[in-house]
């Protein structure tokens, strides 16, 4: 994939830190990113991964990102062999005093997805199907990355504990094709088998739960487990749309085997998300959430550019090194290394290139772009993708704006930074006019 605009941020950004190191990573961010996402990617870059894991099913298919108009009727899901049902169960609760049995409703939003991810996360890593949730509800949610937390009616203490609950209280079936014919209708009943319904905020501020997952459920997780960087979900964990693109890319784009890559439609898309929004909205918000979600996920080599969605075979998000070798997967070559002195390319062993030659390494052009073999291309550029504004003055602000103007690099490496900055200068200018 050629880097252009199309390209996924995340990849810029690798490719960046590659090159030139994080000043050239926050040169880029300036230009084409934003602090959000230059903050996530660095974190990310920046910490050991730490595995987290989610059901391959619930990866294919999303929660309500929402309240649904009726948040007490079912969700039902379908992705090709799987089919997944949430359905709200109504359990015991006191009301003016009374003991009844009322359905809280679908879980939905941020808050049980993170939840869900820790839970699964650990009947994985502690190899039991018991799941202990903790004691102080404080600490648990700092454990799923919030810092701060606020106890109150719209409290982030508050909306996890009601979200909990909802997803507790649910009965999830997920059903799929088997190979065998006797496995055709099997069904995964009560994923969720608690002391009650939930965990419960006491008054002295106590959260006790433990959930038992019914032992199909367990075993077939373990089997269907998709591998997760928690340092990932804690940068999108307040967003569901990034959360729910990060998990789908994150099962489908290491089993993607064809290099010309896999189109799926925005259509299937959005059937996967569970997202019911108008089609051209949908892909405006997927393609401003790619730029977060490929920010933690550099390697995750995706088209959302075109008329279809475009996946192409990908590293797993837990890969430790998100920069370097991995971007050869993506048709990058790798850094290039400087020969140890004395030997010659073929004693200095497989892979090792000569360095690039100080004559390769140009300055930005200088003066009119209106004028000159090399600044053509330059020139159809900012025509191209800055239009309809003066493409000499893109280049003033280009020159002004670009924190190491001086330093040399290769007429690729010119030219792609100077087309993300058209761009996004182009993007602000029609949107401070609107």
């Amino acid at each position: 994939m050629r880097q252009d605009d199309r390209a996924p941020l995340g990849h810029q950004y690798a490719l960046a830190m590659l090159s030139g190191g994080e000043e050239e990573v926050r040169g880029l961010a300036e230009q084409a990113g934003s602090q959000l996402t230059l903050d996530a990617f660095l974190r990310v870059q920046d910490e050991e991964p730490v595995p987290a894991f989610l059901h391959s099913a619930l990866c294919a298919m999303s929660l309500p990102t929402k309240r649904p108009k009726d948040e007490f009727e079912p969700i039902i899901r379908e992705d090709g062999r799987y089919a997944l049902a949430i359905n709200p169960r109504p359990v015991l609760q006191e009301i003016d005093g009374k003991r009844v049995m009322k359905s809280l409703g679908v879980p939905f939003g941020s808050y049980p997805r993170v939840a869900l991810i820790y839970i699964l996360s650990q009947a994985v890593q502690q190899r039991s199907r018991d799941v202990f949730l903790g004691r102080n509800f404080t600490d648990w949610m700092r454990r799923l990355g919030y810092q701060t937390i606020s106890y109150g009616p719209r409290g982030t203490a508050n909306l996890m504990k009601q979200q909990v609950d909802r997803l507790l209280a649910c009965e999830w079936q997920i059903r799929w094709d088997g190979a065998d014919a006797d496995q055709n209708a099997f069904a995964v009943r009560d994923v969720k088998i608690s002391n009650e319904y939930a965990g419960s905020l006491d008054k002295d501020g106590a959260f006790a739960r433990e959930i038992r997952m019914s032992e199909v459920f367990y075993q077939h997780l373990v089997e269907h487990a998709v591998p997760l960087n928690e340092v990932a979900i804690r940068e999108l964990k307040g967003t569901p749309t990034a959360l729910d693109l990060y998990t789908y890319l994150a099962y489908r784009l290491p089993r993607v085997s064809a290099e010309r890559g896999q189109a799926i439609s925005w259509d299937q898309l959005a059937k996967h998300l569970g997202n019911a929004a108008d089609s051209k909205r949908f892909r405006q918000t997927v393609r401003e959430t790619m730029q977060l979600v490929s920010s933690v996920y550099p390697n995750a080599n995706v088209d959302v550019s075109g008329r279809k969605v475009l996946l192409y075979p990908s590293p797993a998000p837990l890969e430790k090194k998100l920069v370097g070798a991995h971007l050869r997967l993506v048709g990058v070559e790798p850094r290039r290394k400087k020969p140890v002195a004395g030997h010659s390319d073929a004693a200095s062993g497989e892979g090792r290139a000569v360095q690039k030659p100080a004559a390769d390494l140009l300055a930005f052009p200088a003066g009119s772009l209106q004028y000159g073999s090399r600044e053509a291309a330059f020139l159809a550029i900012g025509r191209d993708k800055g239009a309809p504004w003066d493409v000499d003055m893109m280049a003033g602000e280009f020159r002004r704006g670009c924190p190491d103007i001086d330093r040399r690099r290769t007429e690729k490496e010119w030219l792609r930074m100077w087309e993300s900055f058209v761009t996004a200068f182009a993007k602000r200018r029609r949107q401070s006019q609107a």
